[in-house]
């Protein structure tokens, strides 16, 4: 076996393609005819995390020179190497990807609601929808802010001064860079109301009106830097357009003598200069005779020179080693970039000295250590003759822009404005009674059935959708899809739900044809989220659009769309074949789906048992469905309620544990006797600081408990929302007689913070706890569920306690705050 070597960098940059292939020699031996056929050459990435090394998916590449372009995600290893075989040689060659230098927006892709790629000349419709993607490099976890224009400018380009008043989102849409590099938003064209007026107000140089297609185009821009692309344009048919008749004889166009025709201004060609300070950043003098400014956000006091002690320095020789003291209100985590400007009154001109991007720390004093005054920033400030005398200023300018509006004052005894009678579509009549409102989602979704079973995000979308696709009566609807998914997963709304007879998966069990259809997979579905997959519940009912059916041809939709409408006594499915008519081309599929189906026949509550399933059995069948979801209504609203969500943050100046939750899309592997559940309930807790910092991280835990998924219930999963961690003792040590149920190390103690109203203040539970246990004397260690706690590997459980110890040491101060539980 022959050792192979790899060339190529260890050190990709994130966002680049990076080319590797053999040596020269390797690719000598491998280009050889000595056998046949030819022994192939295949590469692939491992990966090393806390778990070891590991083979990554989705990397395996033949070919004797192959291409990876590496993404953020690939920063968060220990460890990583490509490795090569060919036949029995092997090689392998270590790497360590770097963040991309600069930021960047490579460029935007504009997709259809099905994120396919708009082909060229593709004309949308003012009721589509329009996905923009941002590919980007060196921006993970950045926000960027996108804006839809109508192009008004002539040719491919796009004129930001043309196109100034264009704008038709007033508010960007905001996304967030993933670790593939992407950031996506959805523009909902029928939401901007106003866009066909804007787009028909302007027309570019040289057309008669805007034509039968107006044009359209985004720019993204990364918010805290000016980092703008924009994306080639899309075309949308104007609703207003009326074609002209074919003119006899063709004339010069004129422009009217009221308006005359948009000229796109002279472009200037701009040299590059000296770098220069911004006009409306803070400037604080370090010298008498240097520029100053007040920070016009008021949020940055003073900036100034110091020693090691923080002292002020009243001079400074080459050599030195300084600091800069900068003194701020309100701003711990806010990204600023600090300059040194060397001022020369005799140009009106700046040199630049120094210049570093710093994230603040502390609210009030921050401190830049270890400047070194180099000889040439002496010299650079010297080159056009200015003698001993420097006059020097320290500039800060904020990276995470900010604008507050101003202030106004509101009471409930002022007059309300009169509005005169006009034009407007909108008009006020009276003054509307004031109601006092807790949640929004209470409010909205309070008579939603099952409700009590899924969350608010759930609630909200099934709303969002049948007010969508029913509008004359959506709530009547969005009970019925309610009951139709109870019914369909049996009461559980998991989106793996798997039928064992069938391909049927699911909130409504997809069948694979089905999937199919709408552009994906069983395997698919059974990993999204249930409130993702309600994505694909609205693409199935699309073709019912504002048809109005009764309960039972609604689920028929679900289960054998080809009975929809049929009176009562209509055979859906038959044993044998009676009642049915043979010349149906559904007949052997009404047959085939009798075993199935066949408890509508055979339970005596709603069936007779004489071998077929008509109408009125699945009607009365699952007319249960309506009646009990009554009895599940939502208990807990709490996604829009300000009280509940200010309990979400953690609480400033102590130690607080984030546990987010993921479901995995596979079957829970517990080795235990509870019931098997097709989508395991994880979650990764992560420790933050006092200065809300990540200082220790446990990638696995698991938050089922043995009552199952009603997190209302004792001993059930666990809740969502906040808990007030034990102050006087957070840890607990384990005792001889619940060594097994908690493991040999302390757990975490906490408890649901009383007032909160959230999910877990709502459901009256206690005694939560993170803690090991049930793993020694196991040849396999598994997460077991438990009593209503979340579980953790016993080494974890170890390792989490020796930080508080080792924390506490360090900082005895501060004390523990809260555990967040969030999705």
């Amino acid at each position: 076996m022959a050792k192979l070597t790899i060339t190529g960098s260890t050190k990709p940059v994130v966002g680049n393609v990076e080319a590797y292939s053999l040596a020269v020699f390797d690719n000598l031996i491998s280009s050889n005819s000595f056998s046949f056929p030819p022994v192939k050459i295949q590469w692939n990435i491992h990966v090393q995390d806390r778990k070891g090394w590991r083979t990554t998916h989705g990397n395996k590449k033949e070919g004797e020179q192959i291409t990876y372009k590496f993404t953020h995600k690939s920063l968060q290893y220990k460890a990583l190497k490509i490795e090569v075989t060919r036949g029995k040689d092997k090689g392998e060659l270590y790497i360590k990807p770097k963040h991309a230098e600069e930021p960047k927006i490579l460029r935007i892709d504009l997709l259809d609601i099905n994120s396919q790629r708009l082909k060229k000349g593709k004309l949308l419709h003012y009721t589509d929808a329009l996905i923009a993607k941002a590919y980007c490099v060196g921006m993970f976890g950045h926000k960027v802010s996108f804006t839809l224009w109508e192009d008004d400018a002539i040719g491919k380009g796009h004129d930001p001064v043309i196109n100034m008043m264009n704008r038709i989102n007033p508010v960007p849409l905001v996304g967030e860079v993933d670790h593939e590099g992407i950031a996506k938003v959805i523009f909902r064209l029928p939401s901007y109301t106003m866009a066909v007026q804007i787009a028909n107000a302007q027309v570019a140089e040289g057309d008669k009106n805007e034509g039968k297609a107006h044009e359209y185009y985004v720019t993204a821009e990364m918010i805290s830097k000016h980092i703008l692309k924009a994306s080639p344009n899309v075309n949308i048919a104007n609703p207003t357009h009326i074609p002209e008749l074919p003119e006899k004889q063709k004339s010069k166009e004129t422009s009217p003598p009221h308006r005359k025709s948009p000229v796109a201004p002279e472009k200037k060609e701009v040299k590059p200069g000296k770098p220069k300070p911004k006009e409306d950043t803070p400037k604080f003098p370090q010298t008498p005779a240097a520029k100053k400014q007040a920070d016009p956000e008021g949020k940055i006091i003073s900036a100034a020179f110091t020693d090691a002690a923080g002292k002020p320095l009243k001079n400074a020789k080459t050599g030195d080693a300084v600091s800069i003291k900068i003194v701020t209100q309100s701003m711990k985590g806010k990204n600023v970039m600090v300059r040194i400007w060397e001022e020369d009154f005799s140009l009106y001109s700046n040199d630049l000295m120094y210049e570093k991007p710093i994230t603040l720390t502390y609210d009030t004093n921050n401190f830049i250590n270890g400047i070194i005054l180099t000889k040439a920033m002496y010299t650079k400030s010297y080159e056009w003759g200015e003698g001993n005398e420097r006059e020097y200023f320290i500039e800060v300018e904020h990276l995470n822009t900010s604008v507050t509006s101003q202030v106004i004052p509101v009471s409930a005894g002022a007059e309300p404005m009169k509005v005169e009678a006009n034009d407007s579509v909108v008009v006020i009549n009276e003054k509307k009674e004031e109601k006092k409102i807790n949640c929004i989602c209470q409010e909205q979704y309070k008579d939603l059935i099952w409700s009590g079973k899924v969350s608010c995000d759930f609630r909200k979308k099934v709303v969002e959708i049948c007010k969508d696709l029913w509008p004359k009566n959506y709530m009547v609807m969005a009970n019925n899809l309610m009951a139709c998914m109870a019914w369909e997963t049996g009461e559980s709304f998991s989106p793996s739900a798997k039928n064992p007879k069938s391909t049927a998966t699911g909130l409504i069990q997809f069948m694979a044809d089905t999937a199919k259809d709408l552009g994906t997979t069983t395997s698919a579905l059974a990993k999204m989220t249930a409130v993702k997959q309600l994505d694909y519940v609205k693409k199935y009912f699309e073709n019912i659009r504002n048809k109005d059916y009764e309960f039972v041809d609604f689920y028929l939709r679900i289960l054998f769309p080809a009975s929809m409408g049929k009176s009562d006594e209509h055979v859906v499915f038959s044993r044998d074949g009676e009642g049915l008519n043979k010349g149906d081309r559904n007949y052997k599929e009404r047959i085939n789906a009798y075993g199935v189906n066949s408890g509508f026949d055979t339970n005596p509550k709603y069936g007779n048992g004489d071998g077929m399933v008509t109408k009125a059995e699945i009607k009365k069948g699952i007319q249960k469905y309506i009646e009990k979801g009554k009895l599940n209504k939502g208990k807990f609203f709490d996604c829009q309620k300000g009280n509940a969500v200010a309990t979400l943050l953690p609480e400033k100046g102590t130690w607080n544990v984030i546990i987010t939750e993921h479901y995995t899309g596979n079957k829970c592997t517990h080795l235990e006797r509870t019931p098997i559940r097709n989508n395991c309930r994880r979650g990764k807790i992560e420790v933050f600081d006092d200065n809300s910092k990540v200082v220790f991280t446990i990638v696995d835990c698991l938050l089922e408990g043995i009552k199952g998924e009603d997190r209302s219930e004792t001993s059930a999963d666990v809740p969502y929302g906040a808990y007030k961690i034990n102050e006087s003792t957070p840890f607990y040590s384990s005792t001889a007689a619940n060594k097994i149920t908690y493991g040999p190390n302390p757990r975490l103690v906490f408890e649901p913070i009383k007032g909160s109203k959230d999910e877990a203040d709502n459901s009256g539970r206690s005694s939560i706890r993170i803690h090991g246990g049930r793993q020694e004397g196991y040849p396999v260690k598994t997460l077991k569920r438990t009593e209503g706690c979340i579980r953790i590997y016993d080494k974890d459980a170890k390792d989490f306690y020796n930080w508080w110890i080792e924390f506490k040491k360090t900082d005895p101060g501060v004390k523990p705050g809260k555990v967040i539980i969030k999705k």
